[in-house]
């Protein structure tokens, strides 16, 4: 008689607090359907690469083919930024009096490009015929956008213990943020075209048991793998 009222009590104790409460008992695994409010489905966060075109202007050279100091400058920087960031062709297009003026501005940029360390296949040469005399640069940079993190949830407003909306949304804003070359998040840049004379010259000397790792010559100009000076 004494464990039966016990039983009872604790039936009856079990029923207040489901009343108090407003819960339901579920069978184990069921979905109870209280947490599609409260803790959402996870959005899955990624960062965003965004394509931003880019283009800026410049003038022609002087008729001896050299830009102005601040003209140089500033195709340098443009030249830099596309080498370290953009993807695709670099595309120019040069209005000029005349053919000779057209081909020494090309010249010239082609030669500035070489130095910045831009080969000559990325640049894509057109001649334009209208508008004030100059050079046109255009390329596509990437920008990377980090995701939105979704609101902190309450552990206790997890029963069913889901995955949290925030997993790996922190480590994603991370990696935007540090990200030097966003067009490499979809897909590797192109390689360079290797230097088949430098290559075979290292290969060479590596079959031949001697140092491969640049040299430095008498105007401390890094060399790679040319023999030291005087040998």
């Amino acid at each position: 008689m004494v464990r039966e009222c016990h039983g009872w009590r604790r039936a009856a104790a079990v029923f207040l607090a489901l009343a108090i409460t407003g819960c339901t008992l579920a069978e184990p695994g069921a979905d109870s359907g209280a947490t599609s409010e409260a803790y959402p489905e996870p959005p899955q966060p990624h960062a965003r690469i965004r394509e931003v075109p880019v283009t800026m202007k410049a003038a022609l050279p002087d008729p001896g083919g050299a830009f102005a100091d601040a003209e140089r400058d500033r195709l340098g920087a443009a030249l830099d930024a596309y080498r370290d960031g953009g993807r695709g062709p670099l595309t120019v297009t040069i209005v000029a009096p005349d053919a000779p003026a057209a081909g020494r501005a090309e010249g010239a940029l082609r030669t500035l490009a070489r130095r910045r360390g831009v080969v000559d296949a990325a640049l894509v040469v057109t001649a334009g015929t209208d508008g004030v005399p100059g050079l046109t640069l255009g390329y596509t940079d990437f920008v990377a956008i980090p995701p939105p993190c979704a609101p902190e949830v309450a552990l206790s407003r997890n029963p069913d213990a889901e995955v949290s909306p925030n997993l790996g949304c922190a480590l994603e804003r991370d990696v935007a943020a540090m990200l030097a070359h966003p067009a490499d998040y979809l897909s590797p840049a192109t390689e360079a075209p290797a230097a088949a004379a430098r290559m075979a010259r290292a290969l060479d000397l590596y079959r031949q048991g001697k140092a491969t790792q640049a040299e430095v010559n008498r105007n401390d100009d890094l060399n790679a793998t040319a023999p030291p000076a005087g040998k």
